[in-house]
């Protein structure tokens, strides 16, 4: 699985980047700081997963990911931000995001919501 990692901090681009590389059949293709530079590597790396911080200036998460989506065979989205808020689940979902995570939750909920995402997605297809 090809994953695209998009945040402004690169401190935590780094670590979410080393985190993510640990997982089994998983490799990051990416790493950038801007919604703007996401749509770009989109459409140049295709990538299977993006993973998104969702407040970023410029373009951020949100407006991306809808950008991205409608993109011909766009990657799976998951938004991910600190603030655990409600409404950014709501907005995720009308931004086309295929889920969301509290940056809290990586460690334990990345890898159930990245086979959720694909599971869900996949069994649609058949």
């Amino acid at each position: 699985m090809r994953i695209l990692i998009v945040d402004d901090n690169e401190s935590f681009l780094e670590t979410l980047g080393k985190f993510v590389n640990t997982l089994p059949n998983v490799e990051v293709v990416g790493k950038v700081v801007s919604g703007e530079q996401a749509v770009k590597l989109c459409s140049k790396l295709k990538p299977d997963l993006v993973l998104m911080d969702i407040k970023m200036p410029g373009l951020n998460g949100f407006e991306a990911a809808r950008i991205i989506k409608s993109m011909e065979n766009p990657p799976r989205i998951l938004l991910l931000s600190f603030n655990d808020h409600p409404q950014y689940r709501v907005e995720s979902v009308n931004a086309g995001a295929d889920g969301y995570l509290s940056k809290s939750e990586i460690s334990s909920g990345l890898p159930r919501q990245i086979s959720s995402i694909f599971s869900l997605n996949s069994g649609a297809a058949s």
